[in-house]
């Protein structure tokens, strides 16, 4: 199956940045997430934002793909560095 591209908007020093990731049925949230940050980063979510559906933190093994599909052309992905301490 030839990658669908989708926008995650990713924090930077200088704001907000697009970056444009492959994927497909596979592709897991994790492995978007691993695509967009630098190795050694903060912890972070990946999530979904749409203006009729709200926010959704996509879990681990969610497909962002499927996310895509269900909510229409609208959807955005955003990943978001997290303080570590909230995740225990």
């Amino acid at each position: 199956m030839i990658p669908i591209i989708v926008r995650v908007w990713c924090e930077s020093g200088a704001g907000w940045s697009p970056t444009a990731v492959p994927v497909t049925p596979q592709t897991t949230s994790r492995d978007v997430l691993e695509c967009c940050r630098e190795p050694g980063d903060e912890p972070c979510l990946l999530i979904s934002v749409h203006p009729h559906h709200g926010v959704h933190v996509l879990r681990d093994a969610e497909s962002p793909l499927e996310v895509a599909s269900a909510w229409g052309p609208d959807v955005q992905f955003v990943l978001k560095y997290i303080d570590e301490g909230i995740l225990y």
